[in-house]
């Protein structure tokens, strides 16, 4: 199944769906965040057609981006939820998704967070240490509750991803619990009368380009799933995690036809249910932010081209040093490609967008694509400087949905006192 063509330039304009992006900036204002929900619904269709030969669950992971409008048509094309916060329980649940589809990740869970998700009913809690185990069991007693658990396996795999920060199976990472232990957990586990076994849960990284490291996590996994079950410890599930890559600059991303063709068989002959938690790769392509040029300042030997957007709306080029492809929304045949730097207006010398880029030379006023920031875009956007945030619109063909309104100043003050 080919992915619909995110926002292609017609007449040396770029489009979402079936509207012009000028059209909708001159609506919806700058910085704008516009997602395209037929790129959104063909890379989830992708992955449920590659791993049809197995009893599946697509549990996409929410902190790519927890757009309520986002989950919702997530949920009614039959995704769960990945979730590492009771936030996003909160927003999981006002989206319409059902919490017996949700896990529950993450190092730091809370009490609270552990009592509302029991409450709810979810699926499973990702277990990452013996000292979470503890506390869940406790929480579990006092609630009578059963508390319905997987153990989430470190590997200590490195996995080839573009920052270290992305890299979370090896063994000097917060994340998962180390090989050699997750069986002695899954013993004291059985013996609590409050911890119910489901599963077995791995997670290996984000931004991966290759199956190869996902084959070497499901060998250690389906050996540690058949230890288990030898000893008559069940499992109902096996969670592959997620992070498959995506293209930044017009590459491939990850294949996930060659993940499923080696993964779906094994898990099929266990009679286990897969669960897969993809956030980047059904939202990332899916997203631009356009922004607007407010001036171009040369300096030295240096351009700057200064936009109305900038490291408080997208912080990944500087956090990350991640890569953005970012073009004119309208292009203009006369204009000149040089070397720049595209900037933001905070107050930092880290607010950038891209360094060092060659782009078709703007003029004040123009429109500029960031493109691929459906996942870790807005979800991670920040009030610093006192900036609002800005917009999210969804396109769905001609329909656009304002998903968001852009925060007025009045909103920079809630919850403030004085």
């Amino acid at each position: 199944m080919a992915l619909t063509s995110p926002f292609p330039r017609i007449d040396g304009e770029l489009w979402a769906g079936e509207r012009r992006v000028t059209e909708l900036v001159a609506e919806f204002g700058s910085p704008l965040y516009v997602y395209d929900a037929g790129v959104i619904e063909a890379a989830y269709r992708r992955i449920e057609a590659a791993f049809s030969g197995v009893d599946l669950l697509i549990a996409y992971s929410v902190k790519a981006n927890s757009n309520l409008e986002i989950l919702r048509r997530l949920k009614a094309l039959g995704a769960g939820a990945d979730i590492v916060s009771l936030g996003e329980l909160h927003r999981c649940l006002a989206a319409g998704i059902s919490a017996n589809d949700m896990v529950f990740a993450g190092v730091g869970k809370t009490e609270e967070e552990m009592e509302a998700a029991l409450d709810a009913g979810i699926l499973a809690f990702n277990v990452e240490s013996a000292e979470e185990l503890q506390v869940l069991g406790r929480v579990a007693t006092r609630l009578g509750k059963p508390a319905p658990i997987a153990l989430r396996v470190n590997p200590d795999i490195v996995a080839d991803t573009p920052h270290e920060y992305t890299r979370t199976g090896h063994g000097a990472t917060k994340f998962g619990i180390p090989v050699d232990q997750v069986l002695d957990l899954y013993r004291s586990a059985a013996d609590h009368p409050m911890l119910e076994i489901r599963g077995i849960d791995v997670h290996i990284g984000s931004q991966i380009m290759e199956p190869a490291p996902y084959e070497k996590a499901l060998d250690q996994v389906l050996r540690l799933a058949a230890e288990a079950r030898a000893e008559g410890i069940d499992l109902d599930f096996l969670d592959l995690g997620g992070g498959y890559g995506v293209g930044y600059d017009e590459e491939d991303g990850m294949s996930v036809e060659d993940l499923a063709a080696i993964v779906v068989p094994r898990v099929a002959e266990t009679g286990m249910r897969l669960i897969l938690e993809p956030g980047r790769f059904i939202v990332g392509e899916a997203g631009i932010l356009v922004t607007e040029v407010l001036y171009v300042k040369r300096s030295g030997s240096k351009t700057f081209v200064i936009m109305d957007g900038g490291m408080t709306d997208l912080i990944r080029p500087s956090h990350y040093q991640g890569f953005h492809r970012i073009e004119p929304v309208v292009s203009r045949d006369e204009a000149a490609h040089e070397i720049v730097d595209v900037v933001g207006p905070i107050c930092e010398t880290g607010d950038f967008l891209a360094r060092d880029r060659s782009l078709q030379m703007p003029a004040h006023g123009d429109l500029l694509a960031v493109h691929t920031v459906g996942a870790y875009g807005f979800v991670m956007a920040s009030n610093y400087n006192s900036r609002r945030k800005p917009a999210e619109i969804v396109v769905d063909g001609a329909e656009v949905v304002l998903a968001r309104r852009r925060e007025s100043l009045d909103d920079l003050l809630l919850g403030e006192t004085l």
